[in-house]
């Protein structure tokens, strides 16, 4: 069995996510469904993150088709023509927001945040691992402050 990395956790949050009704507390059958998602994608897009949690949208909607409360919205923080900036992600975090406070359920998915602070080839330095943590309490600050008492969300950074 191979060993857990940060990228295998964070999709096994994304399914506990998305399928919180079907497997309830079983982090078997979370991984299970993990590992079929994952060996059901091209070769090609095994790697990518955003082609995981589609083929996971497509499988909950699926399953529990008869339940239409849950939201699902991805949030790019990496944008390779501009830098990186805080206001930047608190558009974006909005606009993800906006489009799942009709749900009673809402999984918010933001990508990229460590390559946008430091992009490949770049050292981490002191400043930018500050501003990763402070994006970071941000990003759950924003997200607790606009979303709805009477909803779930979830928000994922991968």
């Amino acid at each position: 069995m191979r060993t857990k990395t940060a990228e295998d956790l964070s999709k096994l949050q994304v399914i506990c996510s998305l399928f919180s009704k079907t497997i309830c507390d079983d982090l078997y059958f979370a991984q299970q469904i993990k590992e079929s998602i994952e060996a059901s994608l091209p070769k090609d897009q095994s790697d990518q993150t955003q082609a995981f949690i589609l083929r996971a949208q497509e499988l909950v909607a699926n399953i529990e088709a008869e339940d239409a409360n849950t939201g699902i919205e991805m949030v790019e923080a990496e944008n390779p023509l501009t830098p990186f900036s805080m206001l930047d992600l608190r558009a974006n975090l909005l606009e993800a927001l906006k489009r799942t406070c009709r749900f009673d359920t809402g999984l918010v998915v933001l990508t990229g945040l460590k390559d946008a602070i430091c992009p490949k080839g770049k050292r981490w330095t002191n400043s930018r691992k500050q501003e990763y943590e402070d994006a970071i309490a941000f990003a759950r600050e924003f997200c607790h402050q606009r979303s709805r008492p009477s909803s779930t969300l979830s928000l994922i950074i991968f």
